[in-house]
């Protein structure tokens, strides 16, 4: 079901180059990926807590909230990591072109059911 739901995602949003789904330990529970190295995709799901926790630092003198999207862009990509329960994480990896607002809320449709499934 987990790479079901990946997959609906990536059909959702057509500039998407890349997803994976990680558990809390950063291993790929599924993935799927058109043109970004499984490597690669590996390594954003496996250092998300890693970002997450250095944004949380960040911002925790004036936002006690917990950091739930990141989204980051390169000249030719936009990285897109959410958090879900059980200290599992969806990456969305997608052409820098793409609409981020579109592509942030089938990310959360996707992370509802995945959440679902845990």
């Amino acid at each position: 079901m987990f790479q079901q739901i990946l997959d609906q995602l990536i059909e959702r949003v057509p500039e998407s180059l890349a997803a994976t789904f990680n558990d809390r330990d950063g291993e790929p529970v599924c993935s799927r990926t058109l043109e970004v190295p499984n490597e690669g995709l590996q390594l954003l799901g496996a250092y998300q807590h890693i970002v997450k926790r250095h944004l949380q630092q960040a911002v925790e003198e004036f936002d006690r909230g917990e950091v739930r999207q990141v989204a980051f862009a390169t000249d030719r990509h936009w990285i897109l990591m959410v958090g879900a329960a059980e200290q599992c994480t969806l990456v969305l990896v997608m052409q820098r072109e793409g609409l981020l607002g579109r592509a942030r809320f089938h990310m959360e449709q996707a992370v509802e059911a995945l959440n679902r499934e845990l």
